[in-house]
C-alpha cells in the first residue's frame, strides 16, 4: 500500500496545477510584448515602403527637387529596417513562450533588449546626421516651397527636435524594462513558474 505522505516522484506540468498560485506577470509581460512587437512589426513594414511612398505624395511638391534626404533610404535605414522587422517578431515569440513560462521567453526578452538599444542609439544618430542632409537640401533648392519652410526656420524646428528626443526616450523604455527585469529581478526560471518545473 502506497503511503499517502510520499510525495510525487514525476513532474508536474503546467496544465496540472493551479494557475491562479502561479505568478501573474508572466501572462501580463507576455501579452504587452505581443502587443509591442505586432506594433513594431506593422510600423517597421509601413517604415520599409517610406522613399515610394513620400515619393508619391511629393511628387508635385518637389518642382524637379530630389526627395529630401530625410525620406531617402541608404544601406544603413535598410539595415536597420530589417533588423527592426526581425527584432519584432523576436519580440512577439518572446511574448508567446513568456505567456505560456517557458524558458525561452526569458532569453529571447533579453535577446530582443540588447540588440533593440544599440538599435535605437544608431537610429537616432542616423537621423539627426539627416537632419543636417535637410538643411542643406533646402540650401541648394531654395525654390522649393517645402524647402522655403526649412530655411524659415522658427519654433517648428525646436518642437521637431524635443519630440524627436522624447520619441527616442520613448523607443527605449520597453527593452530597458526586458533588459533590467528578465537580467536583474525575474532571472530564476522559477519566478516565471513559481516552482512549478516545465514538462515540454
Amino acid at each position: 500500500m502506497t503511503d499517502d505522505l510520499t510525495p510525487p516522484t514525476e513532474q508536474v506540468g503546467l496544465d496540472e496545477f493551479d494557475l491562479n498560485e502561479a505568478p501573474r506577470w508572466p501572462k501580463v509581460v507576455g501579452i504587452i510584448s505581443v502587443v509591442w512587437g505586432g506594433i513594431g512589426l506593422t510600423c517597421g513594414g509601413c517604415g520599409m515602403g517610406t522613399p515610394a511612398i513620400m515619393g508619391f505624395l511629393m511628387g508635385s511638391q518637389l518642382n524637379g527637387a530630389p526627395l529630401p534626404p530625410l525620406w531617402t533610404f541608404g544601406p544603413l535605414d535598410y539595415v536597420l529596417g530589417v533588423l527592426g522587422i526581425v527584432m519584432a517578431i523576436v519580440l512577439v515569440v518572446a511574448g508567446v513562450q513568456t505567456i505560456l513560462r517557458r524558458r525561452l521567453g526569458r532569453a529571447l526578452h533579453l535577446v530582443y533588449a540588447v540588440v533593440v538599444l544599440p538599435m535605437i542609439v544608431v537610429s537616432a544618430l542616423n537621423g539627426f546626421s539627416k537632419q543636417s542632409a535637410m538643411a542643406q537640401w533646402a540650401k541648394d533648392y531654395p525654390d522649393n516651397e517645402f524647402a522655403q519652410r526649412i530655411n524659415a526656420g522658427g519654433p517648428d524646428q525646436m518642437i521637431e527636435l524635443v519630440v524627436g528626443v522624447a520619441m527616442i526616450l520613448f523607443f527605449m523604455l520597453y527593452p530597458l524594462f526586458c533588459l533590467i527585469w528578465f537580467g536583474l529581478i525575474k532571472n530564476k526560471h522559477e519566478q516565471m513558474t513559481g516552482g512549478v518545473e516545465e514538462v515540454f
